[in-house]
């Protein structure tokens, strides 16, 4: 009736905006409580779905979690969360480098998702 690799998609994908919707609003967000909120309770749950999402479309693919394009995409997106957690600390200012980098890494994470460079 229902195919699991369509599912892992769809929440894949799910899971790849609220993460870059949360980092969004993370940087540019108004008050500090609503960067703080959209860091801790959208991009970190997004990037989380991702993840496990991801992880079941390997499984399903039986491709291996090593292979550089999986890893690599990984890092950069933990990396991009713990950027966008961290701008929003209190008494942090804003920084055009931090999210510079921030954006930076989930492109090249979103990069590595989609054209698998390596893989067969």
């Amino acid at each position: 009736m229902s195919d699991p690799w369509l599912w892992l998609r769809f929440f894949k994908l799910v899971g790849v905006l609220a993460l870059a919707m949360g980092i969004a609003v993370a940087l540019m967000g108004g008050t500090p409580a609503i960067r703080r909120r959209a860091a801790y309770w959208l991009a970190t749950p997004g990037f989380l779905l991702t993840a496990l999402a991801g992880f079941g479309l390997v499984r399903a693919t039986g491709a291996s979690l090593g292979a550089p394009w999986i890893s690599g995409s990984l890092v950069l997106g933990l990396l991009a969360v713990d950027l966008a957690v961290s701008s929003v600390e209190p008494g942090r200012s804003r920084s055009g480098l931090r999210a510079v980098a921030c954006v930076s890494s989930l492109l090249a994470a979103l990069a590595l998702m989609v054209w698998r460079p390596g893989a067969t």
